[in-house]
């Protein structure tokens, strides 16, 4: 997600320069386009790989949460275990806690991952647990 921030300013200051150039209409076709990619909050005008659109729509639009750190551990350590899965949704317990609820040939499965600030290496870090359906309906409650 930081790898993006360059890119995002970069569009913005060619997009600034390239609209003195272009006509009104063009602006309607960037819409068109915006519109029609996978993912509307895609700014950079890059497509975005299926990991990040993973970790995005879980975090952001599951979740409601805005948590760089926990989209990078979504898209390097949980992505490849649950890619294959027809359903997949998070939810945030509290602060600092997730469960994620997947889907394995049928049977449902749950990770509750936990996120721990690291003063060794200063940065976040995060850990999974598999759980059973009714411990979590213990701890929800």
């Amino acid at each position: 997600m930081l790898k993006l921030i360059p890119i995002l300013l970069l569009s913005l200051i060619l997009t600034s320069c390239s609209k003195e150039d272009k006509p009104k209409t063009d602006s309607t076709s960037n819409t068109n386009t915006t519109q029609n990619s996978p993912n509307a909050n895609d700014l950079s005008g890059e497509n975005m790989t299926k990991e990040e659109i993973f970790s995005s729509t879980l975090v952001q639009d599951i979740a409601g949460d805005e948590n760089e750190d926990l989209e990078i551990y979504l898209e390097e350590v949980i992505y490849p275990m649950v890619s294959k899965s027809n359903k997949v949704s998070l939810e945030k317990i509290s602060g600092s806690l997730y469960l994620l609820t997947y889907d394995d040939n049928g049977t449902m499965k749950n990770l509750m991952i936990q996120e721990y600030y690291s003063p060794a290496k200063d940065e976040m870090v995060f850990d999974k647990t598999e759980t059973q359906t009714n411990a979590v309906k213990q701890f929800v409650k």
